[in-house]
């Protein structure tokens, strides 16, 4: 048992599943989608390719430098196809016009004389203010400037003039003859409406729900694992958000691995980790996905082997193991290192040189939770207390104790739009958990309630929280969730029963189970909190 525990595993690949893409985009795959993506008699093959294209448009979008690989290698009626799309996941309506010049300055004497056609899939009604400067640069472009300079203008107009128009109405000199109609409003792309929410991961057989603590707003995501739950092989899971946004689930203690798909609202399989594990945690790093610690589910020999994936590539590899086995811990990600903590050590780990460092422990007895906030790694340790870690200077610091409750039996802070937040759980009532937020306001060093919810939840409610940029539009309302507060606290705390309470691991990236019956109450929350967002 000791020596398997302290022998280094060889490194190896594991072969990618038969049919599953990766997530990331790989160059065989772009060009083979663009090509799919025009048309054909394959409904569905082109429906997959326009789907893998809007979900990736940003980051498609900046690859112009590589011509084999550009949106600009796609024909008139493929870019016009993917330019109209409502699915778009971008952030501003400039990466669409960006794209189509893009695509017109690549070919400019062929392509020049659609240039109003291609501007027409350009939403003008959703630029933003701080965009006039860009569209009057569009002005001076050569190509513009020959084929639809009355098009841009008009746009500057609509957009920005003090007259809006109803129409953009080329002048009947105009080369280029094209209306472009504005009055029907049209919708916002998928992206544009995307938001940041809290979502809480509870048994691995009920979906997921995602809040907003600032509005109240609550939402359904489906679970990837209802089935596998309800015939007992999946116990918990471990969750981790990549930079964009992408959420990725690990079963326990299988070895499954799942990637959201947010605009269908459903998750992808991806190829089957290493190790059978449970207890471990997981975290995303430079297009890599890192899972370590924890225990075989048989045996129970703490785990000292690290599995990384490749996103682009759909494989699993064995790195560097750790020196020491991990249980009851966390896995972040500050800057390019993987950073392993629980109360006794912390180690850091640099994929470049493939190695494991020490750097300064948090020498507590107890560990609860951590996350990263502005570069530094927040960690709850002997509650109350708050240890805060800086890589840059190797030191720990303590900062403002969190709220005391002695009924509290789960902690949870996350970054959520660059704000600190710290989420409890107590239970007041039989099966009932008030959920409180707390805001950390970083200048007078504390904690504000910001909102208070009421939920009906099993006593085991040891839910684990991350923060990532969802579509609310995409995703099932969560009104069924919500009930009256008066109603909710109607009923006797003479039916309390807290024998059912579990030991909470959120560092394991264990989380327990909602009740079928699950409710939750939005409580109104304090009317100074809008205040407090405005002054960190």
């Amino acid at each position: 048992m000791q020596s398997r525990e302290e022998a280094p595993r060889p490194r190896r690949l594991a072969s990618p599943r038969g049919g599953r893409r990766p997530k990331r985009i790989s160059k065989p795959s772009v060009s083979a989608f663009f090509t799919v993506a025009g048309g054909g008699s394959q409904g569905a093959l082109r429906s997959q390719a326009q789907s893998f294209i809007a979900h990736n448009f940003k980051q498609l979008s900046r690859m112009g430098s590589v011509r084999e690989e550009s949106l600009a290698d796609l024909s008139l009626a493929q870019l016009l196809s993917i330019l109209r799309l409502d699915s778009l996941d971008i952030e501003s309506e400039r990466t669409v016009c960006h794209v189509a010049v893009q695509w017109l300055e690549a070919a400019p004497k062929e392509r020049g004389p659609s240039a109003a056609e291609v501007f027409k899939c350009v939403r003008w009604t959703h630029f933003r203010e701080e965009d006039q400067d860009y569209l009057e640069g569009l002005l001076t472009k050569p190509i513009v400037k020959k084929y639809c300079l009355d098009l841009i203008e008009g746009a500057l107009q609509m957009r920005y003039g003090d007259k809006l128009c109803k129409a953009l109405v080329l002048k009947p000199d105009s080369s280029s003859s094209c209306v472009v109609p504005t009055a029907e409003n049209p919708p916002q792309r998928l992206g544009m409406c995307a938001k940041e929410m809290v979502i809480f991961f509870g048994h691995p057989r009920d979906p997921f729900l995602c809040y907003d603590p600032y509005s109240g707003d609550i939402y359904t995501m489906p679970s990837p694992l209802t089935s596998l739950a309800h015939t007992k092989t999946v116990t918990s899971s471990a969750v981790c958000v990549s930079p964009d946004h992408d959420i990725y689930l690990a079963a326990q203690p299988r070895k499954d691995l799942w990637v959201y798909k947010p605009a269908q609202n459903s998750w992808q399989q991806l190829a089957d980790r290493l190790l059978c594990r449970e207890g471990m945690d997981v975290a995303y790093l430079n297009g890599y996905i890192y899972i370590l610690g924890g225990r075989d589910p048989i045996t129970g020999v703490k785990l000292k082997e690290v599995e990384c994936y490749n996103v682009q590539r759909n494989q699993w590899a064995l790195v560097a193991p750790v020196p020491h086995s991990f249980y009851s811990f966390e896995l972040i990600v500050v800057q390019n290192y993987l950073y392993a903590v629980n109360s006794k050590r912390m180690l850091y780990y640099d994929p470049g040189h493939n190695t494991w460092l020490n750097c300064a422990s948090l020498k507590r007895s107890d560990f609860q939770e951590a996350c990263v906030f502005n570069d530094e790694i927040y960690c709850i340790c002997d509650i109350p207390v708050m240890k805060v870690y800086n890589p840059a200077r190797g030191e720990w610091r303590r900062i403002s104790n969190i709220p005391l409750d002695s009924e509290t039996h789960n902690y949870q802070i996350v970054n959520h739009g660059q704000k600190l937040l710290l989420i409890t759980s107590t239970t007041p009532q039989w099966k009932k958990n008030r959920v409180t937020v707390y805001e950390y306001d970083t200048r007078e060093d504390q904690w504000i309630n910001i909102g208070t919810m009421l939920g009906l939840l099993q006593f085991d409610s040891g839910f684990i929280c991350l923060c990532a940029r969802v579509y609310p539009s995409c995703l099932e309302p969560g009104q069924s969730f919500i009930t009256e507060e008066d109603d909710a606290r109607s009923e006797s705390s003479t039916e309390w029963d807290l024998d059912g309470f579990s030991e909470l691991d959120s560092e394991s990236g264990s989380s327990s189970s909602f009740s079928d019956d699950e409710v939750w109450v939005q409580v109104a929350p304090q009317g100074n909190a809008q205040d407090h967002q405005g002054s960190l």
